[in-house]
């Protein structure tokens, strides 16, 4: 809808109230229930009209105003503006100039050049939107692991309620399982004895319930259960890497890597041999835990374009366990998402300390999310950056930059004296955007020496650094901090895919900043 609302210029008060409206509802499991008994209202920023939206859709699966708004979309705009680069005015350009309205057309209207010929665009330009139609292909028939897995979960949940569930075998398998941050297809295994009975009730809760990717269902005996589950998890060379054994009986996984001589290796580990490798020595005890994580940093709050107020997002950290929580909205450069000029920083810092005082069973670290500009240098002053007890560097703009400036760009913001943790290093929306070239080895070997820690960002359209980066990681003994970039409560709930990146990566709990206690990342921010 949010789209939808921007792509016809509608009001920005309503695009606002929408855009609100889906943080506060992202996350929950009750909605279905609330559409139903008429409470949608009770649940803050959701007023009448847009509950009247959300109940059409959630009972009778389509709403009215969407299908309006579409409809008065130019032919072609909606699919258009998917592609990185072409934003709503730019694609209507398109539409209006060179009467193009698919994607298809415009590709072979820059293969002939023709957008040359529109104010505007250039040869640049046109490479870029090549390059997105390229990139926007190589993605199609994908899903993000959050996707997937909330599909999957829901399809295990109606599992668990078919007759006979209760003695029989199942589970996720393949990518899902592993974690991976896109999957190509969703793989369910399924005791053959379970799964012929229940082959029809399978077929209808896939169709019931479409998604965009193929769903697979795989079957095994019961007692080789735990072979087939470790086989169909690993990835090719993991399974090499343990042998490639032949079909055992094995009901469960602790039996079958008790047959290898191994103790069991995480699913999400199972990418490489490199696990093999550490599960032969002992060594993946050093791994960060799943319930590692004692503290978040990198949150907003309504103060720039987060969903929430600041105690909201403490009391929900507060509630998640962890014993701090750091609280960074944008800088005064982001003026896209209500960077926080310097007045409204001292408001904040007011704000935080008193905050402070009234919950001191949680840390508030206050920091900011620092643009990092075009010469790498940060946002503010260095007096003011000196106010915050953390600096998160991010690069927002100009991703454009070439392989070597992007570089250098980045490397200027670790040596800021005030950085503390690099974000979203990349850049990368995963299905949606190319990180920017940069050479990730010197990012990555300095900040090690200026004991920068480099952020996994958990939102899980990112998951940047990439798991792939772990060897590189641990090689330089650069330090990392699963961070959520949570703009609203149930963003927190992010870390977990963070967690799970880390693990992927075999990053050592000792290398993870925010698995430390409160008493000891204190004194790093500090660097003490």
């Amino acid at each position: 809808m949010h789209e939808l609302l921007v792509l016809n210029e509608e009001n920005p008060f309503k695009v606002r109230a929408f855009e609100k409206a889906a943080a506060a509802v992202a996350g929950r499991t009750d909605l279905e229930e609330r559409a139903r008994a008429g409470t949608l209202t009770e649940l803050e920023g959701i007023g009448k009209g847009i509950a009247a939206v959300l109940t059409e859709y959630l009972v009778a699966g389509k709403t009215t105003e969407r299908d309006g708004l579409r409809a008065k979309l130019p032919e072609g705009l909606w699919a258009l503006t998917r592609l990185s680069g072409l934003g709503p005015k730019k694609a209507r350009q398109v539409i209006d100039e060179l009467g193009i309205t698919s994607v298809g057309e415009l590709e072979y209207a820059c293969r002939e050049n023709r957008l040359l010929k529109i104010k505007g665009f250039g040869e640049k330009a046109q490479e870029k939107i090549l390059d997105s139609i390229e990139f926007s292909r190589k993605n199609e028939g994908k899903l993000r692991i959050d996707t997937a897995f909330a599909w999957a979960r829901k399809f295990i949940a109606r599992l668990d309620g078919l007759p006979g569930a209760k003695k029989a075998f199942y589970s996720e398998t393949g990518a899902l399982r592993r974690r991976l941050e896109v999957v190509e297809r969703l793989e369910f295994l399924i005791d053959e004895s379970f799964a012929g009975p229940s082959s029809r009730a399978l077929e209808t809760m896939c169709s019931e319930d479409p998604i965009a990717v193929p769903v697979q269902i795989l079957t095994a005996p019961a007692r080789r259960f735990g072979y087939e589950l470790a086989r169909t998890t690993a990835t090719a060379e993991h399974w090499q890497a343990l042998g490639a054994p032949e079909p055992f009986d094995a009901p469960d996984e602790a039996a079958f890597f008790s047959r290898l001589a191994l103790p069991v290796i995480p699913p999400e580990m199972r990418e490489t041999a490199e696990s093999v490798r550490w599960a032969k020595e002992g060594a993946l005890a050093k791994v960060l835990p799943w319930d590692g994580i004692r503290g978040v940093f990198h949150n907003h709050t309504i103060r720039s374009d987060g969903a929430a107020t600041l105690e909201e997002m403490v009391l929900a950290a507060k509630k998640r366990g962890y014993s701090y929580i750091g609280i960074s909205d944008h800088s005064q450069s982001a003026f896209y998402a209500q960077g926080l000029k310097l007045p409204e920083l001292l408001t904040q810092e007011k704000e935080v300390r008193a905050l402070q005082e009234k919950h001191p069973e949680i840390r508030i670290f206050w920091g900011i999310e620092s643009d990092i500009l075009v010469d790498g240098s940060l946002d503010y002053e260095a007096q003011v950056l000196k106010k915050f007890d953390f600096v998160v560097a991010s690069i927002h703009s100009r991703f454009q930059m070439g392989r070597e400036a992007m570089t250098d760009r980045l490397l200027e913001a670790v040596r800021h004296p005030a950085t503390r943790f690099l974000g979203h290093v990349t850049g990368r929306l995963l299905l949606g955007r190319k990180g920017y070239d940069c050479d990730l080895e010197r990012v990555i070997r300095e900040a090690a020496r200026c004991d920068v820690a480099i952020e996994i960002n958990a939102n899980p359209a990112r998951l940047d650094i990439d798991w792939r980066w772990g060897g590189q990681l641990r090689q330089a003994g650069t330090l990392v901090s699963v961070n959520p970039d949570a703009h609203d409560i149930q963003g927190l709930d992010d870390t977990v895919f963070g967690v799970a990146v880390a693990r992927k990566a075999l990053l050592p709990a000792v290398q993870v900043v925010n698995a430390r206690s409160v008493e000891d990342v204190a004194r790093w921010l500090k660097r003490g």
